[in-house]
């Protein structure tokens, strides 16, 4: 098999095997260009460029000797003809011996040091090792919402120093019942008695807790917001075990006793 260089026409002799080394790709030892050598295949060694030998040829060449008498006469002597033959020289026939041979695919492609490799792959490995690292640092807390991150990221923070919050999904949150009634102690102000239940497989925190206060129209006259520690009967223990009833006590202000309905949502502390 052979191949040509569209660069100086050096005709090549490859091989399968040094095709698929390179996808075909080789360099040429005569110009250095670098070519694909499947588009450039030849079946058979190309003929040799030999020019057309000129004929025989025949020339004349005409002596001639005069004589010169003591008399001033000269005797013409008649012309000798020689022949000469040119004869072309002989081409020598050019078969695959005169053709070069890619052997070595070390010099079509530049070989790469390995140590060279080992420093870009250890480099690439470490950038990924921190890219991970800084994500795990700084979105902790939104990693930990997935159960199954949960352990791996807990895990990190105990090494990497950063705090996890509980985990949290108010949704689970169930508000059992409410009552409202005035205040006991203070004029125009009216408690409200609220049961909650964690409906989680998970132990989390207390919730945030939005009363609003609203009139015939619908109109809010009051709103405010209590965290747990403002309504919790015990504030020291403001996490909701699963399945266990917590209770809320949460006073409000009833501007010009014109409060006739409620509301209570409940939000991230």
């Amino acid at each position: 098999m052979y191949a040509r260089c569209p660069a100086c026409l050096t005709t090549f002799k490859i091989t399968p095997a040094q095709l698929e080394a390179r996808r075909g790709m080789v360099r040429c030892g005569i110009c250095s260009a670098i070519f694909h050598a499947e588009q450039r295949l030849l079946q058979v060694p190309p003929k040799p460029d030999t020019e057309a030998a000129p004929p025989a040829q025949e020339e004349e060449v005409s002596t001639k000797k005069s004589k010169r008498a003591r008399s001033g006469k000269g005797r013409g002597t008649s012309p000798r003809r020689r022949r000469i033959k040119t004869v072309p020289e002989q081409t020598a026939g050019v078969d695959d011996a005169g053709i070069p041979t890619v052997t070595e695919l070390g010099n079509l492609v530049k070989p790469r040091s390995i140590w060279r490799s080992l420093f870009w792959s250890s480099g690439i490995l470490a950038l990924l090792f921190l890219l991970a690292g800084q994500t795990l640092y700084f979105y902790h807390d939104e990693l930990a919402a997935d159960p199954s991150w949960r352990p791996v990221v807990r895990e990190f923070c105990d090494h990497a120093g950063c705090e996890l919050r509980p985990r949290q999904d108010i949704a689970r949150i169930e508000l059992l019942q409410t009552s409202i009634a005035p205040h006991p102690k203070y004029e125009n102000a009216l408690r409200i008695r609220a049961t909650l239940v964690n409906r989680a497989s998970f132990a989390q925190a207390s919730p945030g807790m939005e009363v609003s206060l609203t009139s015939n129209a619908g109109s809010v006259l009051a709103r405010r917001s209590f965290t747990p520690a403002q309504y919790l009967e015990s504030p020291a223990n403001d996490s909701l075990t699963p399945n266990v009833v917590a209770t809320a006590l949460l006073d409000v202000t009833n501007p010009d006793a014109k409060a006739v309905g409620y509301e209570i949502r409940l939000v991230a502390p």
